[in-house]
């Protein structure tokens, strides 16, 4: 039967005291208007209205938040720490290039403070924090004595307007982006200063730099975003709310320390009259209107017409902590990290869940590793500086533009995550490869290895070994898996009358 022959299932209602057929509408309860969903998410928008008109006041509660919230602080600690760690570092093919990049990087920051692995935990850190990273290539003199004539200065994401938007005939501005005709990114129009800073605020000026000089990192979520927002913008709330709520209990538990007694008294009644007593005597002086201030322990004398009334707000008591941690387990959600590392709490933790949390985390890590770090920064930076290197003369690559593409195929060396249980997790790879199941390079990549380094330095290893004539039990030329096996048939070949 096709559709156009089906027919609308039918049901009775009772209208006005007859039962009137009504037609059965299907639909998503998560898209109806009922009462349940009244007024929730109704409002359809692009990926970059919200964006534009929140993003400012976002970077702000983002900045304050880490600046004065331990959690929003650990948070980015542990997003930059396990993303960059101490750098993601490129292994390129030819030696000559490898050395004169690791010569580039420890000069190339333009403010002179960080080597180029300093700058990637820093964008990572301004990533997490305001959404988006940027940097500026500055070219300079041959003469300035630098390697390759080429630095990068980190700019934060405030330099970029998301208000600043025009359309002009042929391109258009958006967010404080210029495109072209076809929609590429031709342009960045950056304030020359820190908008917020006010020694220079009076004569601060957009500048139109060329989006070829510019890096721009950031994690986008929908078709069409271009700008980005802070890690934490999901839990922004939370996070204040925490604080808030921890305030409101310490003050309720200074309140609750706070008084010793009350002494209700009838007028002219001389408190030294009394005896002794403990604590502080406070008394109301003449002309005072009123008790009006508290004193810890101390021993407020009241007049026959007077009382103290307390207020009784709603307290979650004995729940606070487990409240405190549903927060928190929000907050870490939110933030993309585990709970255990947002907060060091370890308990109730053991070897299996916190392994298992730890490899979903990690399946997030190296995947930002490698779309947002390498993809998005480190590669447009190695890539320019390659250029600048060969047009410089600081390099001498044969037929270079024909092979620029295969020079620049470089593999970026994650740091090795820590083990949980070393003596597991490395029992596991080593019979993963020796099954063939895993490549000895993807198992040195675990380490933080290429395989090119890892044999390099095995190779210098046993070659400082046998110049002093060290026998190792790491080494398999002459030694077996339980340790003699080797060295002994080694031993008999070299003199036959030792086999006893």
């Amino acid at each position: 039967m096709t559709a156009i022959n089906q027919k609308p299932r039918i049901r009775l209602t009772m209208r006005g005291g007859q039962m009137v057929p009504s037609t059965i509408k299907a639909q998503f309860e998560g898209g109806s208007t009922s009462r349940r969903m009244a007024g929730k998410g109704a409002v359809s928008t692009g990926p970059n209205g919200p964006i534009a008109r929140s993003l400012p006041l976002l970077q702000a509660r983002s900045h304050n938040a880490i600046r004065n919230n331990a959690y929003a602080s650990k948070a980015q600690q542990a997003y930059v720490s396990n993303l960059v760690g101490d750098g993601i570092i490129p292994q390129w093919g030819c030696k000559h290039i490898q050395s004169l990049w690791d010569c580039w990087a420890l000069e190339c920051d333009a403010d002179g403070i960080d080597n180029f692995y300093g700058l990637q935990a820093l964008a990572a850190s301004s990533q997490f924090e305001a959404g988006e990273a940027l940097a500026r290539f500055r070219y300079r003199r041959v003469s300035d004595g630098l390697c390759v004539p080429l630095q990068l200065q980190l700019i934060e994401a405030e330099h970029l307007d998301p208000g600043y938007s025009h359309a002009f005939t042929h391109r258009l501005i958006k967010m404080g982006i210029e495109f072209d005709a076809i929609g590429q990114r031709s342009a960045y129009h950056l304030w020359r200063h820190h908008p917020h800073e006010q020694l220079t605020a009076a004569y601060n000026e957009r500048v139109r730099v060329p989006a070829d000089n510019v890096v721009h990192m950031f994690r986008r979520t929908r078709p069409g975003q271009l700008r980005g927002v802070p890690e934490l913008t999901s839990v922004i709330i939370r996070l204040y709310e925490i604080d808030e709520m921890q305030d409101a209990t310490l003050s309720r538990q200074k309140l609750a320390q706070l008084f010793g007694a009350f002494v209700k008294r009838k007028t002219g009644h001389d408190p030294e009259d009394d005896g002794p007593f403990f604590g502080t005597q406070v008394s109301m002086s003449d002309g005072m209107e009123g008790l009006s201030e508290f004193t810890p322990g101390g021993i407020h004398y009241l007049e026959d017409d007077e009382e103290i009334t307390f207020s009784t707000p709603p307290d979650i008591g004995a729940n606070y902590t487990e409240w405190l941690r549903t927060e928190l387990l929000a907050v870490a959600a939110g933030a993309g990290i585990t709970y255990e590392q947002l907060t060091g709490d370890l308990k109730g933790v053991n070897y299996s869940s916190i392994r298992a949390g730890l490899l979903e985390f990690r399946r997030r890590a190296e995947a930002l590793q490698a779309q947002l770090i390498v993809h998005q920064w480190c590669r447009r930076i190695a890539a320019k500086w390659l250029d600048v290197a060969v047009t410089s003369g600081a390099l001498k690559i044969e037929n270079y533009w024909a092979n620029r593409t295969q020079i620049l195929a470089i593999d970026w060396i994650a740091p090795r995550w820590q083990w949980v249980d070393p003596l597991k997790e490395i029992s596991a790879l080593l019979l993963q490869v020796r099954a063939g199941f895993k490549p000895r390079s993807e198992a040195a990549a675990e380490l933080g290895w290429s395989l090119d380094q890892l044999d390099a330095a095995i190779a210098k290893s046993n070659e400082s070994a046998d110049q002093y004539g060290l026998v190792l039990d790491s080494d398999p030329r002459n030694t077996s898996k339980n340790g003699s096996l080797q060295f002994a048939a080694k031993l008999l070949a070299d003199d036959p009358e030792q086999e006893d």
